[in-house]
């Protein structure tokens, strides 16, 4: 009767933990806010009293085996979701992490250490696997839920052997004998609980110490098991997690002696020679050949799918096997990542676990078919466990099945593991820490390696597409689905991680990058994957995977663009261009994503905010024409295939910044996007105006007017002074994109005519007169906006005296416009070099074109400050920077005769010209004869013109000057003053002066002819055959 009730307890437990089990897979699905969090209350509950089946009076070796493991494997379920710990009302979180840690602690030291590891103790090796993996699950738990950092201690093992009381702990070397267990299961599920340890200081210190008795200590432990080939991948790539991990923590570059932390150290036995720190890194790295390994495992890597091999005997043998076994819980057999969770993949470890489908059939055994591969490479047992299949997703996916679900597999010594994307992904998270250490030396040994080049060369962005079109139109066979996604996943995780690699290459040396047989696939191939649509037909796990791998990419080319924008530029655009639509397409999507994906919408703005600022600096400095084809201009204006897509993207980013508050930091991410685009581009100035933009910016300017107004009535210096930062900060943004819409644009130009543009910046002038920036913003935008457009140089002349809707404007003599404004700012005595001088001065040389301008100007004296411009003393014959603008105005003014008249008339004007000639200014040496030259245009001019000896003499020098240009200058002035004039006759007969234009002429007959005649040559010629001719009758 006893063993009826004891097998009917057994049983009735067994359905219990089963139905739990396949209850907890059902929560996954829940998505309702009370449901979680009833859900959540029952996974705590079950997990405190999972717990107290292990709390039994008897000593672990006793346990019945059966039962604990169907108990840990419900512990399993339990605390494979992040947070399990977080709903209890009578315990705190991480008081039932501490439980759970001591009883699982004891399980793993029962079953395991005490017995020296499987070899001893083969009966416990599924109670072995899911304790480790609840160990797992716990470390990460205890990460979220640890009140401090200080609970790696708690996972410490004491000495359990009465004489051994007063010797130190165990500390974590009980994690040692798992890692080489001879289950690459266990293998790696401890290994995975030494990163999770590791990620903090305390765990590398406690590890560190724990391996000192090892050969080749925790750092040679580590790297010989990343480097060993017979290793299966994701064993290999928690050794990667680990020694990534202890990077992070500074190295010595030499021997400190009482340092906590020394890092690898290594000893010579022959020559008793001992390295620490950096020095010990590179002589290990060196020891192991580690670069030439890396190479190894890039030849080795298998990109393609897991599929299926029904027909294998293996796989036969191994159905037959299973389906033998009575005790087999078949509810769980596969783990998968959370989809909602977001980690890096070069940065962390196997994290959260999750359980979401019932067991595949063991019909369904995964089998590696590689397309080739090496003789030494091909794998001819393969495990049945998908723990076993080279390498999963980056968070946790390992199995819960019982210790009979899978034979024992081993890999023959002659044999290599296939290398799969995720431990290149580990490996490339632990190059840039090694960069990040070393990057001289990490550099070159990357540099001759070629690692780079050969990482790169596996972003196959075809076989990523191909797979993703699958996944839209998928095969009949939902395994197929599974394994394609998995591939899928494993593909962008792998471009996620080489992009950390490669910005961080940038970084330390741009040069690691910067080559041909690197840099043009790499971005042709980027671009492809920026091609792909997510929109439609991809999960949620996959579509979010798609946009961590965009927002990787974007981030690369934005560094690639910030650190050799002008050689990389032209790399980037011939790439971009392949794909130019299918890209749009991308960044409108990325645009749209502020609120979902904030991280992929910066990062997408960032690269177009860089692009189109590199552009900008090559339409500057190279004027006439690009040396290659198509440029971003070409792409953004003048390519007809794209003209819609062009105008749906220059409506996304506008629309994208107009609609978010000021106070939204993703407003300003937007805008400098933005404002490179108005300035490169027609298109984008076209759509700005047709979306109002310019009106939108005016009300936003009217807007901040009144807030200054009103907070200026507002006590609190300190508020007031914040206050008025972040209002200048925007109104600076709002004036800057008002000027990229203005710049070269007319008709934006003629569209603020109608508006109360001018009338606002009068009204704001007061403020930005106490804020230098804001005003050097408003000078600029003024600037632009004058430049070619009399009109709206007019419009400054017209009063202003306020922001009425119903006020019209009025020409005005009293001193209220915007121009005399200006005016004033220029005559007030400036700061030595000051820029707003300067931009003050631009301004008026712009405004100087309109006939009113010049009026107010005349009429407020202010060109008599001409005058008195003081110049250079001594040795020094360079110009002034404020004499250089002055001449920049009158230059300008110059251009009409009304302005001519204005300069003549002032007296002194022609002498001080005439002084300025004998001094120097490198960037335009020929200003002041060009104002010479113009004057004497003017009938009204000449006669005082010809009564100055100094001007006179200064015109006729200028035909034996050095310089062409000079002596075409005053050729084409001499002229000027005798057409037409008779009087000038007798002045320009003066022997001197005549001999000097007949020899001029002969000179430049005579080059002429021999040479091919250019334009200017002619023009020269024309102007002294005249004077000679008129000077002969």
């Amino acid at each position: 009767m006893d063993d009826t009730k004891t097998a009917v307890r057994r049983q009735l437990q067994k359905e219990l933990i089963t139905f739990f089990n396949t209850l907890q897979l059902s929560f996954m699905s829940v998505t309702d806010r009370k449901d979680l969090e009833l859900a959540g209350y029952f996974r705590t509950e079950l997990a405190l009293k999972l717990m107290q089946y292990l709390r039994v009076t008897d000593a672990p070796h006793f346990y019945g085996l059966p039962s604990l493991e169907r108990t840990l494997r419900g512990m399993v379920h339990v605390t494979a979701v992040p947070g399990w710990s977080s709903y209890s009302v009578i315990m705190e979180p991480f008081t039932i992490c501490k439980k759970y840690l001591a009883g699982l602690l004891e399980v793993i030291s029962s079953f395991y250490v005490e017995w020296r590891g499987n070899a001893m103790s083969f009966m416990g090796k599924g109670v072995t696997k899911c304790t480790i993996l609840c160990l797992l699950h716990l470390s990460h738990e205890m990460m979220a839920q640890a009140p401090n950092m200080d609970w790696v201690s708690l996972w410490f093992l004491p000495c359990d052997n009465s004489e051994e009381q007063f010797t130190s702990p165990q500390g974590l070397a009980w994690l040692i004998p798992l890692w080489v267990d001879r289950d690459p299961e266990v293998k790696f599920t401890s290994l995975a609980i030494g990163s999770a340890l590791t990620s903090l200081e305390a765990g590398c210190l406690a590890l560190a110490e724990s391996c000192q008795n090892i050969s080749g200590g925790l750092w040679g432990t580590v790297m010989n098991i990343l480097l060993d080939q017979s290793e299966c991948s994701m064993v290999r790539r928690e050794a990667a997690f680990i020694l990534q991990n202890l990077l992070v923590i500074p190295l010595p570059t030499e021997e400190v002696k009482d340092s906590i932390w020394q890092g690898p150290c290594v000893h010579d036995e022959e020559s008793g020679l001992s390295l620490t720190g950096k020095p010990a890194l590179q002589a290990l790295l060196y020891h192991y050949h580690f670069y030439e390994h890396l190479n190894e495992m890039v030849r080795q890597c298998y990109l393609g799918r897991y599929t299926f091999d029904l027909n294998c005997s293996l796989g036969d043998s191994l159905v037959a096997e299973k389906n033998s076994i009575s005790d087999f819980d078949d509810s769980i057999s596969s783990w998968r990542p959370l989809s909602n969770q977001s980690q890096s993949p070069s940065s962390q470890s196997t994290s959260e676990t999750m359980i979401i489908s019932p067991a595949h059939s063991l019909e369904n055994a995964v089998e590696l078919q590689a397309t080739t591969s090496p003789p030494a490479s091909v794998i001819h047992e393969v495990p049945v466990n998908r723990l076993m299949a080279q390498g999963q997703s980056d968070t946790t996916t390992t199995p819960s099945s019982s210790p009979q679900d899978s034979p024992r597999s081993t890999i023959r010594p002659n044999q290599c593991a296939v290398v799969t994307p995720p431990l290149l992904s580990a490996v490339c998270g632990l190059l840039d820490n090694l960069l990040i250490v070393t990057p001289k030396d990490t550099g070159t040994a990357l540099q001759q390696a070629h690692t780079l080049t050969a990482l790169s060369s596996l972003v196959s962005s075809s076989l990523l597409e191909r797979c993703i079109l699958e996944m839209k139109s998928p095969l009949p066979r939902s395994s197929h689905m599974e394994y394609t996604k998995i591939q899928v996943l494993f593909l962008l995780q792998f471009i996620s991680s080489l992009s950390h690699l490669l910005q961080s290459c940038l970084l330390a040396d741009t040069q690691l990058v910067m080559q041909d047989e690197l840099l043009t696939p790499l971005l042709a191939n980027t671009f492809m994957v920026l091609s792909i649509r997510s929109k439609n037909g991809l999960e949620p796990e996959l579509s979010a995977a798609v946009h961590q791998a965009w927002e990787d990419l974007f981030h690369l080319l934005a560094t690639l663009l910030r650190k050799c924008g002008r050689t990389s530029l032209p790399s980037v655009t011939a790439a971009l261009a392949k794909h130019w639509i299918a890209v749009i397409d991308t960044v409108c999507e990325c645009v749209h994503h502020s609120v979902h994906h904030p991280g992929l919408h910066v990062a997408c703005l960032q690269f177009l905010a860089i692009l189109f600022s590199e552009e900008g600096k090559r339409v500057l400095h190279n004027k006439e024409s690009a040396c290659y084809h198509p440029t971003v201009v070409f792409l953004l204006d003048e390519d007809e295939g794209s003209r819609t897509s062009v105008a749906q993207l220059c409506e996304s980013i506008i629309q994208n910044h107009v609609r978010k508050s000021s106070k939204d930091v993703l407003k300003h991410i937007a805008a400098s996007a933005l404002l490179p685009l108005l300035a490169i581009s027609k298109s984008a100035q076209k759509c700005a105006l047709e979306a109002s933009l310019i009106e939108s910016c005016l009300e936003e300017m009217k807007h901040i007017h009144a807030q200054l107004n009103l907070d200026s009535l507002r006590p609190g210096k300190a508020v007031q002074k914040k206050k008025d930062d972040h209002l200048s900060k925007e109104l600076k943004l709002v004036m800057q994109l008002l000027r990229n819409c203005f710049f070269r644009n007319e008709g934006s130009k003629a569209a603020a005519l109608g508006t109360h543009f001018i009338s606002v910046l009068h009204s704001l002038w007061p403020w930005l007169l106490m804020d230098d920036l804001l005003m050097q913003t408003t000078l600029h935008l003024l600037c632009v906006y004058t430049a070619n457009y009399p009109s709206g140089c007019s419009l400054l002349c017209m009063a202003s005296g306020g922001l009425s809707p119903h006020q019209t404007a009025q020409r005005t003599a009293a001193g209220n416009s915007l121009m005399h404004s200006i005016v004033k700012l220029a005559s007030q005595p400036p700061a030595e070099n000051s820029i707003i001088q300067q931009m003050t001065f631009n301004l008026l040389a712009n405004l100087v074109v309109a006939h009113d301008c010049k009026g107010i100007l005349q009429k407020n004296n202010f060109l008599q400050n001409f005058l008195s411009i003081p110049l250079p003393k001594g040795g020094n014959k360079c110009l002034g920077i404020l004499a250089v603008a002055w001449l920049k105005l009158l230059l300008n003014l110059s251009f009409g005769e009304y302005g001519q008249q204005i300069i003549v008339k002032m007296n002194g004007s022609l002498d001080q010209l005439a002084e300025m000639t004998k001094y120097k200014h490198k960037s335009n040496p020929y200003m002041v004869l060009l104002i010479l030259h113009n004057i004497c245009f003017s009938s009204a001019n000449k006669a005082k013109i010809l009564a100055n000896d100094k001007i006179i003499a200064v015109l006729s020098a200028c035909l034996e000057s050095d310089s062409p240009v000079a002596q075409r200058i005053g050729a084409s002035a001499l002229w000027a003053l005798l057409h037409n004039y008779q009087k000038a006759k007798v002045t320009l007969k003066n022997p001197s002066i005549k001999r000097r234009i007949d020899e001029t002429y002969a000179s430049v007959k005579k080059t002429v002819l021999q040479n091919q005649e250019s334009q200017q040559d002619v023009y020269h010629l024309k102007c002294l055959e005249n004077l000679v001719q008129l000077l002969s009758s």
